[in-house]
């Protein structure tokens, strides 16, 4: 397996994680499609977006390092020479998209979708939690 890893153009340093996501992971498919009946009984379907994936990765003891390490809450800046998850969600990515590596050397061009990073301390200086990125098709 490889190292999940997220990567973004510019002068932005990779995130690259050294405990990759449970496995197996979850993802979800969506058709873009809306389906549904009428007051009549007919069906129906259009489309309402384009089909698109969503991948759960659900982290345990994730490092500190990795979720805020050197990350500066008041000034929402991160220390030079370092990166962490915090800081991709608060000021790397927060609208746009980013690459994800994921841990079988796969390449997916992604967006975060969560509205809050809900991560818990499990243990001394370990995070665990869940983060969703949405990849469009099409």
């Amino acid at each position: 397996m490889s190292e999940t890893m997220f990567t973004a153009e510019g002068d932005v340093s990779p995130l690259v994680f050294s405990v990759n996501p449970r496995y197996p992971g979850k993802v979800g498919l969506h058709s873009g499609i809306a389906k549904g009946t009428s007051e009549g009984g007919d069906e129906y379907a259009y489309t309402k977006g384009k089909a698109h994936v969503l991948y759960v990765l659900i982290f345990d003891g994730l490092p500190a390092s990795e979720f805020d390490g050197g990350f500066d809450y008041p000034t929402r800046t991160q220390a030079p020479g370092t990166q962490s998850l915090v800081n991709w969600f608060l000021n790397v990515a927060p609208y746009g998209v980013f690459t994800y590596h994921d841990p079988f050397g796969k390449e997916h061009t992604v967006r975060i979708i969560n509205e809050a990073l809900d991560f818990s301390l499990t243990e001394h200086d370990f995070y665990s939690g869940s983060i969703t990125l949405k990849e469009t098709l099409g």
